[in-house]
């Protein structure tokens, strides 16, 4: 049976988040909460607030039904997120090993301050980051509105992986990159997707940089399209030098946190 409770999104006007947003609005009709992270510290946080606001005001223009699908973005910032020891130790020791963003780590506290479970995180099936992590674990299930996801179940053997993600479904979790892409194609939605930010580090005219993790990522999964010819050719030299040190020192220092 299906609940008509909001579906709780995790949104960053990003290009899997956006996806899922459509498919959840568009396919499946459902009604939808999306909650934002907004991390001051980060350039990107202004244009992923004005990124949200364009895709919001273009969905209800081209689609009214989603006027009454689509709630106001909840906005949190980090400074409303409380610290959780066992949280941050957890992630602590899966980053001294694995290479995924410092988001998993606010959004888990976020949800257990809330309590909130189930909130969607738009995870695709990579060969690295959070996906690399959840590998092992993750299952297939059937959320409450009947569609299936994926979620590391609360007896997880893995203790960090379940204190940082059992609190996640993640319904993207088996699809790469490449078939959003191909279904936004088919289903009209190559506007709106276009519409998405990811980098974190923004240059001065608010082009992507080619440095930061999304920006690889972004890269390694097909979409360097989306990066300046320029901007990919620095990409790939750092990558090859100045990256893996950054990595090493970064994970070193996770390390002595975890031990401490």
């Amino acid at each position: 049976m299906e609940d008509t409770k909001p579906v709780e999104l995790l949104w960053t006007g990003g290009w899997d988040s956006t996806f899922r947003l459509l498919t959840l609005l568009l396919d499946h009709r459902v009604p939808v909460q999306p909650t934002y992270v907004a991390d001051p510290t980060r350039s990107s946080c202004p244009i992923e607030q004005r990124t949200m606001t364009r895709i919001r005001t273009a969905l209800l223009e081209h689609h009214p039904h989603t006027r009454d699908l689509l709630r106001p973005t909840k906005v949190v910032t980090m400074a409303d997120i409380a610290p959780d020891t066992e949280i941050e130790s957890a992630f602590d020791r899966i980053v001294s090993h694995n290479r995924i963003g410092d988001q998993y780590g606010w959004l888990a506290r976020y949800c257990r301050q809330h309590d909130v479970h189930g909130a969607e995180l738009s995870i695709n099936n990579t060969s690295h980051g959070a996906h690399l992590v959840t590998a092992n674990w993750a299952q297939r299930v059937r959320d409450t509105h009947g569609h299936m996801t994926w979620r590391v179940p609360e007896d997880c053997p893995d203790d960090d992986v379940r204190v940082v993600f059992s609190r996640f479904s993640m319904p993207m979790w088996d699809q790469p990159k490449s078939h959003s892409a191909e279904v936004a194609r088919l289903n009209g939605w190559t506007e709106l997707m276009g519409m998405t930010w990811f980098c974190h580090r923004p240059s001065r005219n608010a082009q992507p940089c080619g440095l930061c993790n999304p920006c690889q990522y972004a890269i390694e999964e097909g979409f360097g399209w989306r990066i300046s010819r320029q901007r990919r050719a620095l990409s790939k030299v750092y990558k090859h030098t100045v990256m893996p040190l950054r990595i090493h020192a970064r994970q070193i220092l996770r390390r002595m946190r975890a031990r401490s």
